[in-house]
Order: C-alpha cells, then structure tokens, then sequence
C-alpha cells in the first residue's frame, strides 16, 4: 500500500510539473534568446536604433538606416535546431573628432534599464548596450567622422519571411534625393527604402537613390554652412529636417535622404 502511495504521489507531481511547464511556455516569459523567434526580436531592434537616432543632435550629424540583414546562413539555436540572425544598422556621419562626444551623449539618452556602457581607448571607441529582448546593440567609430550603430537579434528561430513594411515614404524624402539627381543629371537606377517606428511616435525614414558619378556637381552646390563631413567618397550635409549622404558603393554612388522621429 506504501509503495502504491509513493507511486500515486510521484505520477501527481510529474503531472502538476508538466503543466506548469506547459503554462509557461506558452504565458510565461522567455528566459532565454532560444526561446524566442526573429519576428519577436525585429520590434526592439528597430526601438534601439529608434532611441540612437532621437539621441543624435539634428544640427550636426546625418545619419542613414539600412534594411534588416541576414548575417549567417546557419547557426543552432540547439545542437538539434538550427537558427538565423539578423543585423540592422544606422551609420551616423558628423565632423571629425566629435565622435567621442556622440557617443556620449547617445549613452546619456538611453534609458537606465539598457545598462548602456562606453570603452574608450587608444584604438577604439565602443558603446554597448542591452536593449531588451536577448537583443544587443554595438556603437562604434568606424571611420574618422563616421559611427555605426548595429542592432544584433542573436541566432533564434525563424518562423516567418523577414521583409521591411516600407510603402508610404514621404514624397519630401525622395524629392530631397531627386533634386541631388537632377543636379548630377544622372538617373537612379534603383530606389531603396527603409523606416521603423520611434518609440515616442512617428517614423523614421532612409530614402536611397542608386546611381554613377562621384557627386562632384551636387557637392559644389551645397553651402558650406550646412556640410557635416566631406571625404572623397562619402559627403554628408543638412537640408532642413532631414540629412543627405552621397557615398560611394562599389562602382555606384548612393543618395540618402533620412528624416523623422
């Protein structure tokens, strides 16, 4: 009879861990990145970047946000799961010898909870910060005048196609870079757009236009005062609320218009 109790009560338990297991996996937080899935992850990588960008002082930097980005074609969430990881980046262009000072003032803006740090060295600058979410974000100097800011889902699983809601841009966006084209005389060959949502509100959008040349003709006709960073192959400037950059990609010559939050 000992033992049927011991049996009953050993059955009982297993019952009742199995259904609080089976309660949390399904109302209960993650408590690991493997337990979550890409789709979970985009919306906090955008509110980082979202944060950076609303941080940045909107006289004297430019910046231009890429799209999400696929960085490895495998990795394992489990030794019996395979993953995926995404990256998305904002570049942000000011004048030389203020980057320490941006990436400062980015830390200072960011909430208490990213536990935001900062490494300065002889080599390198560096801001890291948790966002939340299993979801990591690197800032750094990367080129005299310009910084990166990369958002970094971590391998998780991948349950769904990973596409940017993009349609909408603001006609004053891409008129800023039509302009810079007309000026050129070139045609683009191609339009890209990329956006996410502030979280205090609105969005912010990156309109690029594809084209050749070096931008010479569109260079000469900015006034000085308004240049942020001039370098042979990337030119950075303001007109009005939005920032421009012409930059050399390859062969190509990428017109960026980026404005919002």
């Amino acid at each position: 009879m000992k033992r049927r109790w011991i049996i009953a009560l050993v059955v009982a338990w297993a019952v009742v861990v199995g259904g609080l297991a089976l309660y949390s996996s399904f109302r209960g937080r993650p408590t690991a990145r493997e337990q979550t899935t890409i789709a979970e992850a985009l919306p906090t990588v955008d509110g980082a970047l979202g944060r950076v960008y609303a941080a940045l002082d909107p006289g004297t930097s430019v910046a231009a946000l890429g799209g999400y980005r696929r960085t490895e074609t495998s990795c394992r969430v489990t030794t019996a799961r395979e993953g995926t990881r995404f990256v998305r980046e904002l570049m942000v262009y000011v004048k030389p010898t203020t980057e320490r000072d941006v990436l400062e003032r980015v830390k200072a803006a960011l909430p208490a909870s990213y536990k935001a740090e900062i490494v300065h060295s002889t080599t390198a600058d560096l801001l890291t910060f948790d966002a939340g979410n299993f979801v990591g974000v690197r800032g750094s100097v990367t080129a005299p005048g310009q910084l990166t800011f990369t958002a970094d889902t971590g391998c998780r699983v991948q349950d769904a196609a990973v596409a940017e809601a993009t349609a909408g841009a603001p006609d004053a966006d891409q008129a800023l870079v039509q302009a810079v084209l007309d000026t050129l005389g070139t045609p683009a060959s191609q339009w890209r757009t990329h956006r996410l949502t502030c979280p205090a509100g609105g969005t912010l959008w990156t309109v690029e236009a594809v084209t050749t040349g070096d931008g010479a003709k569109a260079r000469a006709a900015v006034s000085a005062s308004a240049v942020v960073l001039d370098q042979p192959k990337l030119f950075a400037y303001r007109s009005g609320p939005a920032g421009i950059a012409l930059h050399a990609e390859g062969s190509s010559l990428v017109i960026s218009s980026t404005a919002g939050c």
